[in-house]
């Protein structure tokens, strides 16, 4: 048994002389490799990836030219060096910068730039074996500030029923933006669109906040505002409310005996409506609007005139801008007669008046049956003095009124006058 133990102490202690030769062979071994890798291959690569490109032209030619870098198709690079192997050893991304070479840029543009690798600790020294991508492809152009017009945008705002939009008078306040940018993409912008996306129910005026800004090319693209620093974002669009009806159109008649029946004319109008509004909530409309007004001595056979519309206080929202009139003459027809008997009525009490004038030739136009039968025992030619300013000449033209008592749907179509004489009465009198 004895014996047993110093066998297995013996073998033991071999053992470790041996594990501590072996650790000792290692440790040598890997001075050694040291010694000959720094001696016989002193510089090695290596790659360094995701380098951040740093777009800071501070200081450069592109700089002091006014430019400003507005875009880079490259955002990283990767970078192959070439070093020292204690020097580069424990070199990281973070310890290089990637930059843009922009000294020899003096104008606007797009630009394909180099790029160079610098290191933190300038006591490092490598050599840039490569570079990937070799360059970048830059925009430079000058900031620019410009005032634009604004435009309001309310397309999802409803209205109650019986109520629109009066789209001319929409506002928006401030009713400019100013914005600054790079001049190339300023000159982009044609129009500038502030929007509210309220679904409010409208049934009157009302002031909304516009919720966002929107930019638009000449041929409506939109463009991307990121380029861009505005002065002002808060906007206020006013919005106008009319309430609108559309109403049927009518002509007025002037200088009707009150016994003639208008409503036994026909006209033929170039449009049969006219769609009014007003801003008043609950505004008063007409029945029908009327164009104008025609003297009933002017509608001969074939008459046709055209009227201006002014809808005075109302808006006019049809852009009905004019309407022809025209007589409807296809069951008329026309008749001329002379006649030599005159009435005077409501004469001033101290005159005496006489009719110089013998006869009157006028033309009437009625139905063509009623104008067929119609004789001059049926024309009654009044000469009206009520209130009248009577001349100081003792003869003067007065107007004739012609109506037809036993006919309210016949009318002339002569302005006639007739040469009257006056005599004091009191005069009168002294002579006799």
């Amino acid at each position: 048994m004895k014996f047993l133990k110093t066998i297995k102490a013996k073998l033991s202690k071999s053992l470790e002389n041996n594990l501590s030769l072996g650790v000792y062979a290692i440790i040598i071994a890997i001075i050694t490799w040291f010694v000959i890798s720094m001696t016989l291959y002193p510089s090695i690569p290596k790659t360094l990836y995701n380098i951040p490109l740093d777009l800071d032209i501070t200081g450069t030619n592109a700089s002091n030219n006014g430019l400003s870098l507005i875009s880079c198709d490259v955002e990283s690079v990767n970078v192959r060096i070439l070093g020292n192997r204690a020097q580069i050893g424990n070199l990281t991304e973070d310890n290089l910068t990637a930059r843009i070479v922009a000294d020899n840029v003096s104008s606007t543009g797009t630009k394909t730039l180099s790029i160079e690798i610098t290191c933190d600790n300038k006591n490092i020294e490598f050599e840039v074996e490569d570079i990937f991508p070799e360059t970048a492809t830059v925009v430079f152009d000058k900031y620019d500030t410009r005032e634009f017009d604004v435009v309001p945008d309310i397309s999802k705002i409803k209205l109650a029923e019986g109520k629109i939009i009066d789209s001319d008078n929409i506002t928006c306040e401030p009713d400019k933006l100013t914005i600054t940018g790079p001049s190339a993409q300023l000159d982009k912008i044609s129009q500038c669109a502030i929007i509210t996306n309220s679904k409010l129910e409208l049934d009157s005026s009302y002031t909304l906040t516009a919720d966002e800004i929107k930019l638009f090319s000449e041929d409506g693209a939109t463009i991307e505002k990121s380029p861009f620093k505005f002065a002002n974002t808060n906007f206020m669009i006013n919005v106008p409310v009319l309430t609108h009806k559309k109403v049927g159109l009518s002509v007025g008649i002037a200088g009707a005996p009150d016994s003639f029946d208008v409503s036994s004319l026909k006209f033929k109008l170039s449009a049969d409506s006219i769609t009014l509004a007003s801003t008043t909530s609950n505004p008063e409309f007409p029945t029908t609007f009327e164009v104008g007004k025609i003297q009933l001595s002017d509608l001969d056979i074939g008459f046709t005139q055209t009227f201006t519309v002014n809808t005075m206080d109302y808006k006019n929202i049809s852009s009905l801008e004019k309407v022809t009139v025209t007589l409807d003459d296809e069951n008329l027809a026309s008749k001329e007669f002379i006649i030599d008997n005159f009435n005077i009525t409501n004469a001033p009490d101290n005159y005496d008046f006489d009719v110089t004038t013998t006869t009157l030739t006028v033309n009437i136009v009625g139905p063509e049956d009623v104008i067929a039968e119609i004789t001059s025992s049926d024309i009654v030619a009044d000469i009206n003095l009520l209130n009248a300013t009577l001349p100081e000449t003792n003869s003067f033209n007065w107007d004739v009124t012609i109506s037809f008592p036993k006919h309210d749907n016949v009318w002339a179509v002569t302005k006639s006058k007739v040469i009257l004489t006056k005599e004091p009465k009191n005069a009168s009198a002294e002579e006799e």
